[in-house]
């Protein structure tokens, strides 16, 4: 038993130093050998195919960290991220056991041929990824990986008719330059690792897959969603208390000679929001958003309030010793039982009833309006 136990200790020792002694036996000169014989016919601008017919298979898949940047004004998406593909090259494969167990070496991207990958949709100079290390590691088996990355900076088309409700699809598109989908396949793994979003904007989903017509190329999807919350606590919350408070106008006296400055100070406060609102969206006249035209419709509405009040006010006053009556009934001034008091009076209550009703005609009106638009940006 214990000559056994000795024998496969001594069996397993001089396996491990032999296998070790094998790798450790790689030279310089077996290297630049291996170097030398797989280049001494390489031509790059070939494809790696002995049949030329056939398409170079590109595995690829996409990894994002983060969004760093995503501005509907300037219609642009920035990603950090990375691509992760690989292909086989047919002229590049040897035996390991022939090269004293080489298993990989590494090549210059010159004297090589690899995918010249672009970004399809980029804004600002068009530009091809570039191979920063300027060498690529090749297997025995001929599988070459390459991991380029940076910070992407895409193009996206942003429909905002229902800002702040709106989901955006948004999509990175890589091409190979010069090649066809004829003559090189990408063959996508569509897990992308997990994105993050901003803190306005969440992902909501991930795509990834090849491009079928065309050039060679993959297209990577994100769904964006956009957190509303901001925008309703900013902006939408304080639009419907003001458009609220404006409606209190006709509860205000005719006497107090407040009505007319207080409609004009809500009026304002209208345009201030209007002009807010363009300044943080793009000037697109294909697509307005819902939300811009619930503001002008809001000063529409206080507009008209403001000349109801303005012939209101018209009506109530005197004209010199005398009180109009066209609005609120003819009187005799002749009558003496029909003092200057009693015509004041039933101004008063002419008045007051009638602001009653545009009080309650023109809640029903901006109710109208409000629910109209928040179904059109929620639904």
């Amino acid at each position: 038993m214990f000559c056994a136990d000795n024998l496969f200790l001594w069996i397993t020792f001089h396996l491990l130093i032999s296998r070790s002694s094998g790798y450790n036996n790689v030279t310089a000169s077996n290297v630049t050998s291996l170097r030398k014989a797989l280049l001494r016919n390489y031509d790059p601008y070939l494809r790696p195919r002995e049949q030329q017919s056939d398409p170079v298979i590109i595995r690829a898949s996409f990894g994002t960290k983060r969004f760093n940047d995503i501005s509907e004004k300037e219609g642009k998406v920035s990603l950090l991220g990375y691509l992760v593909i690989s292909w086989n090259d047919e002229f590049l494969v040897w035996d390991k056991e022939n090269h004293s167990n080489i298993e990989d070496i590494v090549l210059k991207t010159n004297d090589i041929w690899w995918p010249t990958i672009a970004l399809a949709n980029p804004i600002g100079n068009f530009k091809t990824l570039q191979n920063h290390y300027g060498v690529f590691r090749v297997q025995s088996t001929g599988v070459i990986n390459w991991s380029p990355g940076g910070l992407f900076s895409v193009t996206c088309d942003m429909v905002l008719e229902k800002y702040p409700f709106d989901t955006q699809i948004c999509d990175v598109v890589f091409v190979v330059l010069g090649f066809s989908t004829d003559e090189v396949i990408f063959k996508v793994n569509p897990d992308i690792l997990e994105v993050h979003g901003t803190t306005e904007w969440d992902v909501v989903n991930t795509q990834m897959f090849a491009i079928s017509e065309g050039k060679a190329g993959l297209t990577i999807r994100f769904t964006l969603q956009r957190k509303s919350h901001f925008v309703v606590l900013t902006v939408i919350s304080p639009l419907s208390l003001l458009s609220f408070l404006n409606l209190f106008v006709f509860l205000i006296p005719v006497e107090s000679g407040e009505k007319t400055s207080f409609g004009m100070t809500t009026f304002l406060a209208y345009s201030i929001y209007l002009s807010s609102l363009g300044a943080s969206l793009p000037d697109d006249a294909t697509h307005s958003p819902y939300m811009t035209m619930y503001v002008e419709f809001l000063m529409i509405l206080s507009v008209v309030i403001m000349a109801v009040i303005i012939v209101q006010t018209r009506c109530f006053y005197y004209h010199g010793k005398h009180l109009l009556t066209c609005c609120y009934g003819h009187t005799k001034e002749d009558n003496p039982l029909f003092s200057v008091e009693n015509k004041e009076r039933s101004s008063g209550k002419t008045a007051a009833n009638s602001d009653r009703i545009l009080f309650v005609c023109f809640f029903f009106i901006l109710g109208s309006i409000s629910l109209y638009f928040f179904a059109k940006m929620t639904l």
